[in-house]
């Protein structure tokens, strides 16, 4: 299956909240119901209210207006030798991205038998593009030739040295040489982004008192950023992709107002060879998936199915207000939407019979909010999952 992929560059710190802690705290990728959110905003911004119903009327269905992954890290390829004098190529090259997918929710095909190997393998969050294209594509010769769990490098023995950022993501040799010119200052140690926090300041408008909290961000090195999949029906892709341009110039996820989410695109570009789903196979997201009642029972059924429930929640960002009882107004903003479960990115699921398109919008409107529904993005992006069921 060809794709198409969209570089998302980082211009700023990027900040998307997680659940079950407070904002000092921040996912190193974009979630697709997040990234939905904004570009029907901006499509509302730039083409107005009925244009936007216009393009939620696509869903559900077999042809939607777009769908869309999640949008997860890259980096630009920076090889150790290229530190001094070393500029991100203008204009943007993707043969020069070494793009990152989630870690499928199952034992790569081969593990060895080993309980501190599996330990290892299990901590792994992020592949780079070929070890995600051997692991999906049951290529366990291609896997672990990259597996290699001690070398020598000049007089000193290094353990995984393929696992970099902590033993979090895992590269082929060959890209961690690519990458190898992002260092920490500190510990001279392959670093392709940085998680940390800033403090902020809130005021309160009554009391005028303050009060100092910490919030989470993460820094791309000059040229990465955040990359996604995206198929546009014909008659949307010039007016999505205005607003996608737009978008980086508003910021996506927390924290705008302080600068966060700034990001200039890219694309789009073709993404090769990705395997498709083949009815009655099984298939891995590489989006948040929310399925009506009636897929559930499918996407469930046969051997293997290897997933994770994400909760999903938070504030709505509605520009219009509600009426409520004595005349008083609220607006959109300070509103919650109902909470949801989501199968999150990685999860391995069978596809059904007769399917092109899977999952839905999930209704998470509050009860007090009646000037518009709000939906989250629930459709899969899905990849042909060709494993038959995990360690041989």
């Amino acid at each position: 299956m060809d794709a198409t992929a969209y570089h998302l560059e980082a211009r700023a710190p990027f900040h998307f909240g997680l659940r079950g802690v407070g904002i000092e705290a921040t996912a190193v990728h974009g979630p697709s119901d997040t990234l939905f959110s904004a570009l029907c905003h901006t499509i509302r911004q730039q083409f107005g209210l009925a244009t936007l119903q216009d393009f939620l009327s696509g869903y559900p269905s077999s042809d939607p207006p777009v769908v869309l992954s999640s949008a997860f890290p890259y980096v630009l390829s920076r090889r150790e030798e290229e530190v001094e004098d070393w500029k991100p190529p203008d204009p943007f090259d993707p043969s020069q991205a070494i793009r990152f997918f989630p870690r499928p929710l199952e034992p790569p095909p081969g593990v060895p038998d080993d309980p501190e190997q599996r330990k290892t393998v299990k901590r792994i969050g992020w592949l780079s593009e070929k070890i995600f294209r051997a692991w999906v594509g049951n290529d366990p010769a291609s896997l672990w030739r990259e597996w290699i769990k001690e070398t020598t490098i000049g007089s000193q023995k290094v353990k995984y040295p393929n696992l970099v950022q902590g033993r979090r993501v895992w590269l082929t040799a060959d890209e961690r040489e690519r990458v190898a010119g992002w260092r920490d200052e500190e510990t001279d140690a392959i670093r392709l982004w940085a998680v940390g926090d800033v403090p902020r300041v809130t005021v309160d408008r009554r009391a005028s008192t303050s009060t100092v909290y910490q919030a989470g961000r993460v820094w791309f090195p000059p040229g990465g950023g955040l990359w996604l999949l995206m198929r546009w029906r014909t008659d949307w892709q010039k007016r999505g992709e205005l607003a996608l341009q737009v978008l980086g110039d508003a910021g996506v996820g927390g924290e705008r107002s302080a600068g966060h989410g700034l990001f200039r695109p890219h694309g789009p570009h073709i993404l090769a060879g990705l395997p498709d789903p083949t009815p009655g196979e099984r298939f891995l997201t590489l989006s948040l998936y929310y399925p009506p009642e009636a897929e559930l029972a499918d996407v469930l059924g046969g051997e293997g199915i290897n997933y994770r429930f994400q909760l999903r929640r938070g504030w709505m960002a509605s520009p219009d207000q509600v009426e409520l009882a004595e005349g008083e107004t609220l607006s959109g903003s300070a509103l919650r939407r109902k909470a949801v479960r989501m199968f999150a990115e990685g999860s391995i699921l069978r596809w059904p019979d007769g399917k092109t398109v899977l999952g839905t919008l999930a209704d998470v409107t509050p009860e007090v909010f009646s000037t518009h529904k709000v939906w989250r993005y629930g459709l899969a992006w899905a990849v042909g999952y060709r494993l038959k069921g995990g360690v041989p």
